[in-house]
């Protein structure tokens, strides 16, 4: 596989790996769930090629590294469809209708690819909501139900969205373009940690999956207050991980 077809993005390897790896971590995962996961990672690589293609790399990256696309797709993707028809095949009923959830918003990507909004907050929202819910397909093959189905996929979008509008209110400082994401990463920060801490004092059941979400929240909050330059960015990435990782620990406690 060429360097230039792996995909770029590094936030989204963390953006699908946690609830991923959240899914394999809270169930009993059987060959339906790892043929989940193998299936979702096929497809996120063979995404790459589909950006190179429809040009928005550009069209020197198009001419250059098309046929290699081409044949990447052809492979990944094929591979990805014959990994997730497996695991539906091996799949009760109930795992296959959550299968439907992320497969929406995956086929809503499709007008963000092909109009080459990537980098679009719009675009990284959606992109957000189909990486957290392919966690509810591995969760599901893997026996997990209630609470601790639902809440993690809410745990990883929340902390995804708020963490995507910090990133993009450090570049606002500097750009000078969109001043209202600055005060709208801010408010979405602070506005989704004091709604984690309240659902954590109001609901017992969900208590620890509520204090999972404040780890990343809260740290959000203070890269927001810390102002960073973008030269922090790899730094604040970092902190992000760090902060989820911290948060699948109390998912697990769960």
């Amino acid at each position: 596989m060429s360097k230039h077809l792996i995909p770029r993005e590094h936030g989204a390897y963390a953006e699908l790996g946690f609830p991923l790896v959240a899914g394999l971590v809270l169930g009993r995962p059987g060959l339906a769930g790892w043929l989940f996961v193998l299936a979702a990672i096929l497809l996120f690589l063979a995404n790459e090629s589909v950006v190179v293609l429809v040009g928005a790399r550009g069209k020197r990256a198009r001419e250059e590294s098309g046929p290699a696309a081409k044949r990447t797709l052809a492979l990944l993707g094929g591979l990805g469809v014959a990994a997730g028809l497996a695991a539906l095949a091996l799949a009760d009923n109930r795992t296959r209708l959550l299968c439907l959830v992320p497969a929406v918003f995956a086929l809503g990507l499709v007008p963000v690819v092909l109009s080459k909004n990537l980098k679009t907050l719009p675009g990284e929202m959606v992109a957000a909501a189909a990486f957290s819910a392919m966690y509810l397909p591995v969760a599901a093959a893997g026996g997990v139900q209630g609470p601790l189905l639902w809440g993690p996929p809410l745990v990883w979008f929340a902390g995804t969205v708020v963490a995507t509008f910090a990133v993009h209110a450090i570049k606002a400082r500097v750009t000078r373009q969109m001043p209202w994401v600055i005060l709208a990463a801010d408010a979405i920060a602070l506005v989704a940690l004091l709604g984690a801490i309240t659902v954590a004092l109001l609901w017992p059941d969900v208590r620890l999956l509520a204090l999972a979400a404040c780890i990343p929240l809260a740290a959000t909050a203070v890269i927001n207050f810390l102002a960073l330059s973008p030269k922090k960015l790899k730094a604040v990435g970092w902190a992000v991980v760090a902060a989820n990782t911290a948060a699948l620990g109390v998912m697990a406690a769960a």
